[in-house]
């Protein structure tokens, strides 16, 4: 047996969208043929249970026309409410399999048009055409309940222009329903078998009409544990993205991934894909490998140190090296070294004269004096 819940209003597609936008659902034709296309082959009783303020007339026709096409044993229970096109759809099971629990409510109405949906301009000839509809529908309405409610046509007639709730016990008396629910806590399934050898329990399938089941009908998927695992994006040591179709755990040898080749993670391990599989997954090097490398590294560094260390100059060596460059460089300082000086009284001569050092003023003063005394 499938379950079917008709607890929202009855819209038709295009209007789920206003539904939505003020945190609402509703149901529509579409939803029950989806409903029905679910159900197993072999299955055949449905199980509608009601509790709805009824909606769009040409939809309500459309599920009562579907559900007793279906060729299945339908059966149909108020719940709750049931008014204006949610009672059509009760009338879809046979008088004999309509229930209603026991503070549910009914209501049957005459048809009416929204006056917010009257828009352009009103004429005479509008408003007649609107009131021939509305007494189509009322006609079509009343046909429908005299035919599946056995009542007399005046009383049904008389019901709907009340406007106004009515009992299960009014129910069963305009011929809606033929019982009442007991309030039982526990009873017994007369479809339960239990014998020494075999048990066999007629188990209750409930059947969801949901806007993901609907979607994943579209995508092909019978329901959501047939659609394939979402692949895992994993962020390689190098930056680039590794795709893993796993939906969670660690990655495994077979796994489906892309793209082919090695990939380093960011933890030191080595993914191998290969046709589109994980075929090795290479852990990195051991501890000791790993220390020994960090020591050789670190004799490098040492040697490097002691020849820097080597060939490191002082303060005072930096400084007299810039005042070198400032003045020239070597070649510069060692030509102005060569003093072309000449003492007084003396021939300046083409041999090199080896000067060793510069006469001081007093000296030269002295000098003088000397060569004077010397021609008295």
């Amino acid at each position: 047996m499938a379950k079917l819940f008709i607890n929202k209003d009855i819209a038709p597609d295009a209007d789920k969208a206003k539904y939505w936008l003020t945190g609402e659902d509703s149901i529509s034709f579409s939803d029950i043929q989806y409903f029905m296309d679910w159900m197993p082959k072999d299955d055949n009783r449905i199980d509608v249970e009601i509790h709805s303020c009824g909606g769009d007339c040409v939809e309500g026709y459309a599920i009562y026309d579907a559900l007793r096409a279906s060729g299945k044993e339908i059966s149909c229970k108020v719940v709750g409410t049931c008014a204006s096109m949610a009672t059509v759809i009760l009338l879809a099971a046979p008088l004999e399999r309509r229930t209603a629990y026991q503070h549910a409510q009914l209501c049957i109405h005459n048809p009416y048009a929204d006056g917010v949906s009257l828009k352009g301009k009103i004429t005479p000839e509008r408003l007649e055409s609107i009131a021939a509809d509305l007494k189509a529908e009322k006609e079509k309405m009343l046909a429908l309940y005299v035919e599946r409610t056995g009542q007399p046509r005046e009383a049904l007639e008389a019901q709907m222009a009340t406007d106004s709730w009515f009992n299960p016990d009014k129910a069963i008396e305009l011929g809606f329903i033929s019982s009442v629910v007991p309030a039982i806590s526990a009873k017994k399934d007369s479809n339960i078998i239990n014998s020494k050898t075999n048990v066999m329990v007629k188990k209750e399938v409930k059947v969801e009409s949901s806007l993901l089941n609907r979607l994943l009908r579209k995508c092909g998927y019978a329901k959501i544990e047939d659609v394939s695992a979402v692949a895992m994006v994993i962020t390689t040591s190098t930056g680039d993205e590794l795709n893993v179709e796993r939906e969670e755990g660690e990655i495994q040898v077979g796994d489906p991934a892309s793209p082919d080749g090695e990939h380093v993670l960011e933890d030191g391990r080595t993914v191998v894909v290969t046709d589109g599989v994980i075929t090795e997954i290479r852990e990195p090097g051991s501890e000791d490998d790993d220390v020994e490398a960090l020591k050789a590294r670190i004799s490098e560094l040492e040697a490097e140190n002691e020849a820097l260390k080597s060939n490191a100059k002082s303060d005072d060596d930096v400084k007299v090296l810039n005042a070198v460059k400032k003045a020239g460089g070597i070649d510069r300082l060692t030509k102005a070294a060569a003093s072309k000086y000449v003492p007084a009284g003396r021939q300046a001569t083409s041999k090199r004269v080896e000067v060793t050092k510069p006469m001081s003023k007093i000296e030269r003063k002295l000098q003088k004096i000397r060569e004077q005394r010397n021609k008295e």
